[in-house]
């Protein structure tokens, strides 16, 4: 496997120290964002946590309720199997994070709370009008 260039920026973001930011991932369709994010954090934590928003409805709903990050780590474990999540060793991944507009709300919270790192992806970030509910006429 070659290496992309992307694993440098994602390393770097990695061991910036202080409070970190979330890594947000962002660009056009099948470039491989995903495939990227995952090589990177099979090389670099000991757990990962995959929240796919595009094929996970019951993830979606997760983030409907308040965003507190201990009410959602405990309700993502109960929805996907064998996660963990053990402070200073843990990544979440939120991918196609457009889809969930809560989701996105709760990237600050998990950056607050700072126990797990935390990356987003999504191709049609910063798209204006993307997932919003269509008005009706009068």
């Amino acid at each position: 496997m070659f290496k992309r260039k992307i694993m440098s920026e994602f390393e770097a973001w990695k061991n910036s120290g202080g409070k970190k930011k979330a890594l947000v991932v962002k660009g056009l369709r099948q470039v491989g964002k995903t495939y990227s994010v995952r090589e990177f954090a099979k090389a670099n934590y000991k757990n990962i946590v995959y929240v796919n928003f595009k094929e996970n409805e019951s993830a979606k709903k997760i983030f409907d309720a308040d965003l507190n990050v201990d009410r959602i780590i405990i309700d993502l474990s109960a929805i996907i199997p064998g996660s963990h999540f053990e402070p200073g060793s843990t990544v979440i991944i939120f991918d196609e994070i457009q889809e969930c507009a809560n989701a996105r709300s709760s990237i600050k919270p998990f950056c607050e709370d700072g126990r797990f790192d935390i990356i987003a992806t999504g191709s049609l970030l910063g798209i204006k009008g993307y997932n919003k509910k269509k008005s009706k006429g009068v």
